[in-house]
């Protein structure tokens, strides 16, 4: 049995410690023979160090005091260390506070200590260095406990429950802060004494950890729970109090796994004979709960708070409120934390934020857009909710539609989407990065925590205007598909091991007049990237389209014949990588879509284009879409053709007339007016997701795979071999004919 040596007086802390752990002493510092402390040490022995200038005289100090202070709260502990026989030492305890955390803000902005506790704290992080140095110089294990609220000790002047306690006793008056909204995390000493039990019996890694119970009670509600007279209660507000006052228990709970914690309830009612059935609630301010998932609102001022009444009507799940205002930190409202920016984005980490509402009506436009930008970094749906005096005009902005707004025209429902795991150690490359696809997929990686992500783009004003957009871990790159060179150069620097190819032309009714260019481009683009993914064993995604099933059209035709060349490679690939094909129709509002080119002739008051007022198509939306095409690299089955559930096909002349609708709220003299164009050139009348050569099979709500008959891959290179004879004589007739050929393969 190792033997402790606890330096400091016999406080409670220490007496619940002493009740823990056999062979113990206790050595007052005040009254030190380190004489004796390095002669008659022989074994190895664990230092715990209790000491510290007493906290309930902080109040009262002052010059008299300076040199006490100092030397109980610091120096004693230099001497300690430097006297201590290194061989000897086993492990080492430091008893510190969660007043620590309050020092960053006050190093930006200093303010008046009035009770002396950012001296308190300060001494304290100058003793944690201290222990630090010499233990990591001396290759020691350490423990620095930074213990948050205890109780258990009535005469410890800190302890908020013991004092409460006292004051409902003896009736005294109690003086309550900023009206008791402020979350504290409560620990027994007992709870303590068996935590530093456990860290002596076994061995945990070194470091700093957080001593609380990572259960934040408010207040307000601690009051109440023991029944105090509001008479006795003297109110003092706006005084600025510590922002972090739950403990993050991740590191500590690693280590002990389910440790239970003393309960609150039961030692108050023990100490007050409270017998009434009433529960005293907490707040799980834990950030490492797995399955917490909800929405968030921006903004805990009166627009919020009535903003999340209207939602809670609506079933919206809302778990958090975030301000900027430090005063509404570790604040609460019908049981929903107010918590900081910064917060938020250490946790959306670990959950899943559905949405973020934007509830600060009184932000101007500039402002608005600065904030969405800084949301859209680290969020899929980000929504601000203004009341009509803040709408500026009378104009649809597909940015300013809601993701419920376009499903709704549409006729989908929103999909809950989740962390993708596997994606966090790919080093991943997109092409078309500034693309309405590729840009979104790049923003997702960063939300999924890819390890590397490489855009490239031939581009050169699209990387110019989006590469402020994507967060610094999205590099981008000016480059083309056949541009061997570059992509095996930056495949190679980066250690790639994922393409997600979404460069294509796209366009129909262009490439019906460019051929060659849309031969180039969609086939042999894919073609040297395939080439570069067989040769250094990389997997591989090709973003296909609905057009690619019986095609029409010449984007139809390129897109099948890029489908097949990566069935070409499956069957031929001697590698472990994988090629697979995600295929799916239009995404709402894509740039140069048909939804882009309504709403600019519905805003300019003109007659809405439609093809045929019994044409449809399938839609979704661009969050869903990249969402399901990185899910697929969490499917086991690999090697295929994936479909994405796009649902009912979509009348595109009921579309229309749905955004005339919303461009009517805006503008009620607005008037929906369309005229009939007439399909253009091999344009389809309905397009369809599966050819009748293809049998679909269920992966998920969401995705879909197709079998098809045996491909015949010497047949395929054959005509393939012709497609590239025919592009460099630059014969269109004879290539639109080896197409056809090719997709009937």
């Amino acid at each position: 049995m190792t033997k402790s040596i606890i330096f400091g007086k016999k406080s409670k802390l220490t007496e619940s410690i002493i009740k823990k752990i056999k062979d113990v002493q206790v050595i007052s510092i005040t009254d030190i023979d380190f004489k004796k402390i390095k002669l008659h040490n022989k074994s190895k022995v664990n230092y715990i160090f209790n000491n510290f200038y007493p906290s309930h005289k902080l109040n009262d100090l002052n010059s008299s005091e300076y040199q006490k202070f100092v030397e109980l709260s610091l120096l004693r502990l230099a001497q300690i260390l430097s006297n201590l026989k290194i061989t000897n030492i086993n492990k080492i305890i430091y008893t510190s506070s969660a007043s620590v955390y309050s020092l960053n803000d006050d190093l930006k902005d200093s303010k008046l200590d009035s009770y002396n506790r950012k001296l308190y704290a300060s001494f304290k992080y100058s003793a944690e260095k201290l222990i630090e140095n010499f233990c990591y110089s001396n290759n020691i294990n350490f423990y620095i406990m930074r213990l948050f609220n205890t109780y258990g000790d009535k005469n410890d002047q800190f302890s908020f429950i013991d004092k409460l306690i006292e004051i409902k006793k003896t009736k005294q008056n109690l003086i309550l802060i900023n009206n008791g909204i402020s979350l504290r995390d409560f620990i027994s000493l007992s709870d303590v004494a068996k935590i530093y039990q456990k860290f002596l019996k076994n061995n945990y890694p070194s470091g700093v950890y957080d001593i609380g119970t990572g259960q934040g009670n408010l207040i307000k509600n601690l009051i109440d729970f023991v029944n105090i007279d509001n008479k006795k209660i003297i109110h003092k507000k706006n005084i600025i109090e510590i922002s972090r006052s739950i403990a993050d228990t991740k590191k500590l709970q690693k280590n002990l796994g389910g440790f239970k914690f003393k309960s609150l309830d039961s030692y108050l009612r023990d100490k007050l004979k409270i017998k009434n059935k009433n529960k005293l609630n907490f707040t799980k301010l834990n950030y490492q709960i797995t399955k917490y998932e909800g929405s968030v609102i921006y903004g805990a001022g009166f627009a919020g708070k009535e903003l999340y009444l209207n939602l809670k009507e609506k079933k919206e799940k809302i778990i958090f409120f975030v301000d900027d205002d430090p005063k509404k930190h570790n604040t609460i409202f019908q049981d929903i934390p107010v918590i900081s920016y910064e917060d938020l984005k250490k946790i959306n980490n670990k959950k899943t934020i559905d949405k973020v509402f934007i509830a600060i009506p009184s932000l101007k436009k500039n402002k608005i857009e600065m904030m969405n930008k800084k949301l859209n970094k680290f969020f899929f749906d980000v929504r601000y909710l203004p009341e009509k005096k803040f709408i500026l005009n009378n104009k649809i902005n597909l940015n300013d539609l809601k993701i419920d707004q376009i499903n709704s025209l549409i006729n989908r429902e929103q999909i809950h989407r989740k962390k993708i795991h596997n994606l966090k150690n790919k080093n991943i490359l997109v092409t078309g990065a500034v693309g309405t696809i590729g840009h979104e997929i790049c923003r997702q990686l960063v939300f999924q925590k890819a390890k590397k992500i490489i855009g490239i783009d031939h581009s050169e004003i699209g990387i110019y205007q989006k590469k402020n957009e994507l967060e610094k871990k999205v590099q981008l790159h000016l480059s083309n598909i056949n541009d061997s060179i570059t992509l095996n150069k930056l495949i190679k620097k980066h250690k790639i091991n994922l393409i997600i190819h979404a460069a294509a032309y796209k366009h129909v009714n262009i490439l019906e007049d460019n051929i060659l260019s849309a031969v180039n481009n969609n086939i042999f683009g894919t073609k040297n990237l395939c080439e570069i993914s067989r040769k250094n064993n990389i997997d591989f995604i090709l973003i296909s389209t609905d057009k690619a099933a019986k095609p029409t059209s010449i984007l139809g035709y390129t897109k099948r014949a890029s489908e097949q060349l990566i069935e070409f490679y499956n069957i031929s690939n001697i590698k472990n990588n994988i090629f697979n094909i995600v295929r799916f129709g239009n995404v709402f509002g894509s740039s140069g879509s048909a939804i882009t080119k309504f709403i600019d002739q519905i805003n300019n008051n003109e007659p809405v284009s439609i093809t045929d007022k019994k044409a449809t198509r399938f839609f979704m939306t661009i969050l869903e879409a990249c969402y399901l095409v990185l899910e697929t690299t969490s499917v086991k089955i690999k090697n295929k053709i994936f479909v994405l559930n796009m649902g009912k096909p979509i009348n595109i002349y009921q579309v229309a007339k749905k955004i005339g609708l919303l461009k009517q709220k805006l503008d009620p003299s607005y008037k929906f007016k369309h005229h009939e164009v007439g399909l253009r050139k091999n344009e389809k009348l309905h397009e369809i997701l599966f050819d009748r050569n293809e049998k679909k099979h269920k992966i998920t709500k969401n995705i879909f795979y197709v079998s098809r008959k045996r491909f015949d891959g010497d047949k395929f290179v054959k005509f393939y071999n012709k497609l590239e004879a025919a592009y460099k004589e630059g014969k269109e007739t004879e290539i639109l004919s080896i197409l056809k050929r090719i997709c009937k393969i």
